[in-house]
């Protein structure tokens, strides 16, 4: 991914282009965790029974 970001931002000093995986990584994270979520919201509504 260091590869792509590089390709992206040539002109980048390392630590920004680290710091740019950071943060997608963290972003990816939490998409999916909201996705899982309200995933869980909408199946609730059709299948019944506790979830939590």
């Amino acid at each position: 991914m260091t590869a792509l970001a590089a390709r992206f931002f040539p002109n980048a000093p390392t630590q920004a282009i680290a710091e740019i995986e950071t943060f997608v990584s963290v972003a990816l994270f939490c998409g999916v965790g909201l996705l899982l979520s309200v995933s869980v919201l909408l199946l609730d509504r059709y299948i019944p029974g506790d979830w939590f």
